[in-house]
């Protein structure tokens, strides 16, 4: 029988599944996960309050408690929030809302991976504005050429931005937010590990929304739970894409519990930070290595060539330590990096002692960029 692929969609076709790679360790230290996880206190009552969920019902549509709870915290109500499995569900969703087929879409190269898989997955045009090569600073000029073209929609910064770690001029974002003419999602996902935030501007612009997680700081990445903060107006669109019942009833009283009780995070979040720079002076020790400056738990490490970078991954592989490689060719053809999840001081001790290990067994090139 004769097969017809008439079905498929041609934008698909230079798509690949998203794949994690989830390979056997000892250490994982590639998924940007708190390596602490949830105090005993916030899982206890989880579990205490767990048994009295109607499991055979369908969960609360719109996730009005955690909604309530969460948009009151920063001021607001719940016409300011959407509630997502995951931040990742809700960029699915302000593409569909607000970026027609064929529509622009417009980012920082390099940035989050998920910002162009969903575009092509909803058709748009995906543009990429590369950071400075010296400092990974925001070209705001540029960003905002893109931006005023008559086709574009939407511009995504990642704030502080993944995976170079750092935060962006707030100036610069302004001027992004007032002159674009476009959706501007800032999104926060590693908020806490720098508490710089432009959520009280949601009053002041009528096109600004913030994206938020519970997969870094919270230790909930197993349960997918994410927010959306914005003016009504913008809530409004999307809930008109959202799924019904997409937040099930597990997930929202577990984030119920966590922000309830976030307070008892922040002893792990300040190792977290400490870990990090403690990391980063450590790695900068090591020969042929930049370890850069960063606001979030991971940090990103530059050993030079893409062999240099292999090496790297591939032996630290053999010692059961798991690190994400990163390249971005709208960025750069000739960086590649290590970015590196700041893990518990056993974890960065055991990742340190690798990579002397690699330095001392094969001597690398010199680093290109050392800034």
């Amino acid at each position: 029988m004769k097969k017809d692929k008439k079905f498929y969609r041609d934008s698909l076709k230079e798509l690949k599944p998203y794949d994690p790679h989830e390979l056997p360790y000892k250490i994982k230290l590639n998924a940007n996960e708190n390596p602490y996880g949830l105090p005993e206190e916030i899982i206890e009552e989880i579990l205490r309050k767990a048994k009295n969920l109607e499991y055979s019902r369908y969960p609360n549509a719109n996730s009005v408690k955690l909604s309530e709870i969460v948009s009151s915290f920063w001021g607001l109500t719940r016409d300011n929030i959407v509630i997502g499995n995951g931040s990742d569900e809700l960029i699915d969703y302000l593409i569909k809302a607000f970026s027609e087929k064929g529509r622009r879409i417009i980012t920082t190269a390099p940035s989050f991976a998920m910002y162009k898989i969903y575009s092509i997955i909803n058709g748009s045009t995906f543009v990429q504005i590369p950071l400075s090569q010296s400092n990974f600073s925001l070209n705001e000029d540029k960003v905002l050429e893109e931006a005023k073209k008559e086709d574009s929609s939407i511009v995504f910064i990642a704030y502080p931005n993944a995976p170079t770690g750092n935060y962006f001029a707030e100036d610069k974002i302004i001027k992004i937010i007032e002159e674009s003419g476009c959706l501007v999602v800032v999104d926060e996902a590693y908020y806490e590990f720098g508490e710089k935030t432009f959520v009280p501007l949601i009053s002041q612009y009528d096109n600004l929304v913030i994206l938020r997680t519970f997969s870094k700081a919270y230790s909930l990445a197993s349960l997918r739970v994410g927010y959306l903060l914005s003016n009504p107006e913008i809530i409004n669109e999307v809930r008109k894409v959202k799924s019904p019942f997409n937040v099930n009833t597990f997930s929202q009283l577990a984030a119920q519990a966590v922000f309830e009780n976030k307070e008892i995070l922040k002893d792990s979040i300040e190792k977290i930070i400490k870990e990090r720079e403690r990391l980063i002076n450590r790695i900068n020790e090591l020969p042929s290595f930049k370890a850069h400056p960063s606001r979030t738990n991971f940090v990103l490490v530059e050993v030079g060539s893409k062999e240099n970078t292999d090496l790297v991954y591939n032996n630290l592989l053999k010692q059961g330590i798991l690190v994400q490689t990163v390249s971005d060719p709208a960025f750069s053809t000739s960086r590649y990096f290590l970015r590196i999840t700041v893990g518990n001081k056993e974890e960065n001790d055991i990742l340190i002692k690798g990579l002397e290990n690699v330095s001392k067994n094969r001597p690398l090139t010199r680093l290109i960029y050392k800034l």
